[in-house]
């Protein structure tokens, strides 16, 4: 039985959605009919069939759409509101486009259709199929001590916390931590993969994972514009 999405934060309004959600879909399921290729295809006909100009500033958006079993796409509002009123000519076409898009594949667990969330970052690049430059997109940066760091270094700092905090561990045990950098560098939305049974210890993870005074992050950036950005680690822990 895939587990459902155990919400540690109340980060954004997804979180008052009172039904239970995939946090991403099942390997080797798509959430459209040829995948996230094959949405932003059918998204790039429905431009030209409806003559949707671009906006008239450079806007990208991060954007969650869940997909539910009855075929229907919800949007998953935001807490980051100052993106989204940034780029608000963005928002506003995507989510009227997104309504002509008609090939949505339900996620489904033991047999059973069930709601799951999917996102993407969107840019008028992508609407009207423009050929990006390399440097387009620059990834966020983990800060440490006001230096700029790497993702090895967040591991170290992770590690860490857990031997601050005493946590020690009789078994190996190993999860995944999903988190977002949004685009002021606050990392938020966490999602425990293989969470533990112990609340405290989730709590810990959130806790050892989140932005500090000497610990943080410097925002991805589309073409100069601050974007949110997704982060998958998976942690192991050997027994001592």
């Amino acid at each position: 039985m895939i587990k459902k999405i155990r919400l540690l934060f109340t980060l954004i309004s997804f979180f008052q959605i009172n039904a239970q959600v995939l946090y991403n879909y099942p390997k080797d399921q798509d959430f459209y009919e040829g995948g996230k290729k094959g949405l932003f295809s059918e998204m790039q006909k429905i431009v030209v069939k409806n003559n949707i100009k671009p906006c008239e500033k450079t806007e990208a958006l991060f954007m969650r759409f869940i997909v539910y079993p009855d075929n229907k796409v919800r949007y998953v509002a935001d807490n980051d509101t100052v993106a989204v009123e940034n780029n608000k000519c963005l928002k506003n076409k995507i989510l009227e486009v997104i309504k002509y898009a008609d090939n949505w594949k339900p996620a489904e667990s033991d047999e059973k259709k069930i709601p799951a969330m999917f996102s993407a970052l969107f840019s008028d690049d992508l609407l009207f199929n423009n050929k990006g430059n390399e440097g387009d997109f620059v990834k966020p940066v983990y800060m440490y001590k006001d230096k700029e760091s790497d993702i090895m270094k967040f591991r170290e700092n992770f590690a860490k916390c857990f031997d601050a905090n005493g946590y020690r561990t009789n078994a190996d045990y190993s999860f995944t931590i999903n988190f977002d950098v949004d685009t002021k560098g606050e990392a938020g939305f966490f999602y425990i993969e293989n969470q533990s049974n112990l609340d405290k210890f989730n709590e810990m993870v959130v806790k050892c994972a989140s932005n500090t005074k000497k610990s943080y992050w410097k925002p991805g950036y589309y073409k100069g514009v601050p974007v949110k950005q997704v982060f998958r680690m998976p942690i192991r822990f050997n027994a001592n």
